[in-house]
């Protein structure tokens, strides 16, 4: 026999009001819950989720392959192409992806030119060091 939050002799109005006081704060909690979903929909905060979910997967797969498991197959690969994909076919996502990779892109070549201009600065410090220690006569 299912239970019931009301008792027979509780008039029927009373029941009624109860019943809508219910429903209001159902249908209150509800425009929150909403209003929370919206609030961490917007594209921003799902490429970072993307970025995130993405950095996990690349790491996971390749974590096998780095510790001598062999896990960098077709298979394993997959999920992580297919998510890929997926993320490029979403219209609003693409603008954020093309700005990060954009980003990324400049920041790692700007990293490979100060290394290379640190390592040619290094190879002319040792020249120059060469030079000095030699004596004149020898």
């Amino acid at each position: 026999m299912p239970q019931t939050d009301w008792k027979p002799d509780v008039p029927l109005e009373e029941r009624k009001r109860k019943l809508l006081a219910e429903g209001a704060l159902f249908r209150i909690g509800i425009m929150q819950s909403r209003g929370i979903v919206r609030a961490n929909l917007n594209a921003e905060s799902l490429a970072k989720g993307a970025f995130n979910r993405i950095v996990g997967a690349v790491s996971s797969t390749f974590s096998g392959a780095l510790s001598g498991k062999g896990g960098s197959n077709l298979q394993s690969l997959s999920p992580l192409l297919i998510g890929g994909i997926s993320l490029l076919s979403k219209r609003y996502l693409r603008k954020p992806l093309l700005y990060g990779a954009v980003i990324s892109a400049g920041g790692a070549f700007a990293y490979y030119l100060t290394r290379r201009k640190d390592r040619q600065q290094g190879v002319d410090a040792g020249v120059d060091a060469d030079e000095a220690s030699t004596p004149d006569g020898e």
